[in-house]
């Protein structure tokens, strides 16, 4: 997926020599340790995943199951900080890449549900400064940004200059604005396909999307999402803005595949934090209170729920996404929905399964990839 970078032999050198952040100790109060000592599968699960763990050579990971005729359980197995040797615990906040987006198409069909935009209204229209900025920008809808079928390019993934401006300082990268970074990376360049052509993916729509959101509703995307999801459904530990992130787990990845794991926090700030395409940082805890609110209808009505669950057509190739939304097809539990985020020290996974009414969260602090179906036998 999605949102991670791609990097050469010698982009991955450079890392040796770019500026960093200070690793910091968290300080938070630990969470507790045995909330879910009673729960019938404990056990059962923590050895899951702690064969997971090791297999995969990943410092920490937690996962939270939840089937419908069991409660939900929540499991934390090795280290948030290998500096400090700090144990992960299951309250602490994960970066999540681009689970964001499920949130930020919340709010999209909730302005639609308020008639505060349509999906067919065009980006020219409702964004005047991109036109002669972005080819075809009238052709380009609200639906093809959150379906990635604008066309738009992905400079996240696909472009060499933003990765070594990114490697070499993450502080500027920090500093700049989406206004900034679409600038650079995105106005002028010519489309990878015409609008509605083929599923591309790109976090450019999603770049667009939240400076869509703050223009109509005239606050910063944090605000928004307070007001549409954080505060009115208990998710307390969630945001989108830059912060301090001295309580949130580390990242780490092998670049050079030896075992030796290498902290790669300031990377995966400077590329996700405050932007619409994979800033959410949040719980697993506040993951599952956001799940039982949308998949209900709590949030935006269970039509618009459904909209954003159903397949995009292209009229080239396949395509298994929706309108902010991921398809997982499983065997075991059906079709399900969600969304992956990759950061280069981060891989996070949450999906619900309609047909199961079952739900997994899984949180590693190592950028690799890692075979995940292992969760898929508890939830059937």
């Amino acid at each position: 997926m999605k949102n991670q970078l791609i990097f050469s032999a010698f982009a991955a050198l450079l890392l040796l020599a770019c500026e960093t952040e200070p690793v910091l100790k968290p300080t938070t109060e630990p969470g507790s340790t045995d909330e879910y000592a009673n729960h019938p599968q404990n056990q059962l699960y923590r050895k899951e995943l702690a064969e997971f763990r090791r297999k995969w050579n990943i410092p920490g990971s937690l996962m939270l199951l939840k089937r419908a005729d069991a409660p939900a359980w929540i499991g934390a197995i090795g280290k948030s900080n290998l500096e400090h040797q700090t144990d992960l615990r299951i309250t602490d906040p994960f970066r999540t890449g681009s689970i964001t987006k499920a949130l930020v198409a919340t709010v999209v069909m909730k302005m639609k549900e308020e008639g505060q935009l349509r999906l067919e209204d065009n980006l020219a229209a409702l964004l005047p400064e991109v036109n002669g900025h972005i080819p075809d920008a009238q052709k380009i809808t609200v639906r093809n940004l959150l379906s990635h079928t604008s066309g738009l390019v992905d400079p996240t993934n696909d472009d060499l200059q933003y990765q070594l401006d990114l490697l070499n300082n993450p502080q500027r990268r920090v500093q700049q604005s989406t206004d900034e970074i679409l600038r650079r990376y995105v106005y002028g360049r010519a489309l990878v396909s015409q609008p509605g052509d083929r599923f591309q993916y790109s976090n450019a729509n999603f770049w667009l999307l939240g400076k869509l959101i703050e223009t109509i509703r005239g606050k910063s995307l944090q605000a928004v999402l307070e007001e549409v999801i954080f505060t009115p459904f208990g998710l307390t530990h969630s945001y989108i803005d830059r912060r301090d992130d001295r309580n949130v787990i580390r990242g780490y990845n092998d670049f050079y595949a030896n075992g030796k794991l290498m902290d790669v926090t300031a990377l995966d700030r400077a590329d996700s934090d405050g932007q619409a395409s994979g800033g959410l940082i949040t719980t697993a805890d506040d993951l599952l209170k956001f799940t039982e609110a949308f998949f209900a209808g709590k949030i935006i009505r269970l039509a618009s729920v459904q909209e954003m669950m159903t397949v995009q057509p292209v009229r080239e190739g396949a395509n298994e996404y929706g309108l902010g939304l991921e398809s997982y097809s499983s065997t075991e539990l059906g079709m399900g929905w969600g969304h992956n985020g990759t950061l280069l020290g981060v891989d996070a996974n949450w999906f619900y399964f309609p047909g199961k009414k079952a739900l997994y969260v899984l949180f590693n602090n190592n950028g690799g990839g890692s075979d995940k179906s292992f969760v898929e036998k508890w939830l059937k």
